[in-house]
């Protein structure tokens, strides 16, 4: 439900969390890259305001793609005046826990609706999550588990997950659960035998993309798109510094291409008719990120992950569980915003920056 084009009510909503959280508070900047990755990201706004076509539905459509950065200022507003205190974290991380434990409770019962009330139903065919967030709430549950159960009822609850994950009709989200699974093992060896671990887990993740889920009309329609989007942004000098907001994200010879080879004709004839190509990002959130402001702006969102780069490659396996679970938690997610559309959307957007910031949070709090 619209309040103002293109403003909704979820959208309203959230404004009102973060007017809350500064009228509460004084406003404060930790983590100081993003708050220069928004301040660019507001700049390229205003850029593409003034120098683009900015009126009628043009004006709609740079500031729904701008609504990326809208969610992340919200969150990282929000983030900064709630998570001052140590007991707030920690009760965002029990919230975490029982999103993740209500997600796949919900999806199991979901599932048996779905067998009850339609003929002849089959998990294997179409959709069959109950939502974007839900999914989000499962793979979280497959660290939670990895993490916080030992012996029979660890193998039995991971294996729930990852039958789950792989009935939802996204073959991403089963990818992202195995990923928590294969980074689980891969930080348990030394730094120094995880090197040559790595070429076998990469080994592994090729094998798992040639599956016929990986290799579909749908995934084939996914990596057509990302290459598009790269060769374009080399081509026209957009990589390293973006092209702002308000320009298709892809040329409408490519979406004739789609529909030749593939037989795809979604981006010229979807629901938003011919401006499709301006709201249809890549199914990747960091590609549309880089799409926007460019790879090097991009890279501002990971110097507050050093801790987690660290835990990839450097430190040992974390014996503090409640960090442990938010890694795993923040890697699963990476892998499935790689291969869909969601810090564009409000609710998983936050989901996702929630998890974010919360690890972030969590490991300046034990400095």
């Amino acid at each position: 439900m619209a309040v103002i084009e293109p403003i909704f009510i979820h959208d309203f909503l959230l404004v009102v969390a973060t007017l809350f959280s500064i009228h509460k508070s004084s406003l404060r900047t930790k983590f100081p890259s993003i708050f220069l990755l928004i301040l660019l990201a507001l700049l390229y706004l205003i850029y593409s305001v003034t120098f683009l076509k900015w009126k009628g539905v043009y004006f709609v459509m740079i500031m729904r793609q701008f609504f990326l950065f809208f969610y992340l200022t919200c969150s990282y507003i929000i983030a900064n005046k709630v998570f001052q205190k140590k007991e707030n974290i920690i009760a965002a991380i029990t919230f975490i826990k029982k999103l993740a434990k209500i997600s796949i409770i919900l999806q199991l019962l979901y599932f048996a609706y779905l067998y009850i009330t339609i003929p002849n139903y089959s998990p294997l065919k179409g959709f069959s999550y109950l939502s974007a967030v839900g999914v989000m709430g499962i793979i979280i549950y497959g660290g939670y588990v990895l993490v916080y159960y030992k012996g029979l009822k660890k193998i039995t609850l991971l294996s729930l997950t990852l039958l789950t994950s792989a009935l939802l009709g996204h073959s991403s989200s089963f990818f992202a659960v195995f990923a928590i699974v294969l980074v689980h093992f891969y930080i348990s060896f030394s730094p120094k035998i995880r090197f040559i671990t790595l070429g076998v887990l990469g080994v592994v993740m090729m094998l798992l993309l040639q599956l016929p889920q990986f290799t579909d009309a749908n995934a084939s329609w996914r990596l057509m798109y990302w290459n598009h989007v790269l060769e374009t942004s080399v081509s026209k000098n957009w990589l390293i510094f973006g092209n702002g907001f308000g320009l298709p994200y892809m040329t409408i010879e490519f979406a004739q291409t789609l529909a030749d080879k593939i037989n795809s004709t979604f981006m010229l004839t979807g629901v938003n008719n011919e401006f499709e190509r301006w709201v249809t990002p890549p199914h990747n959130s960091f590609l549309t990120i880089v799409h926007h402001i460019g790879l090097l702006p991009a890279f501002l969102i990971l110097i507050p992950l050093k801790n987690f780069l660290k835990q990839i490659f450097i430190v040992p396996k974390s014996n503090d569980r409640e960090e442990l679970f938010l890694f795993y938690a923040l890697f699963g997610l990476i892998a499935w915003v790689s291969f869909n559309v969601i810090l564009e959307v409000p609710h998983s957007a936050i989901c996702f920056w929630l998890i974010y910031f919360t690890y972030i949070f969590y490991g300046k709090s034990k400095v």
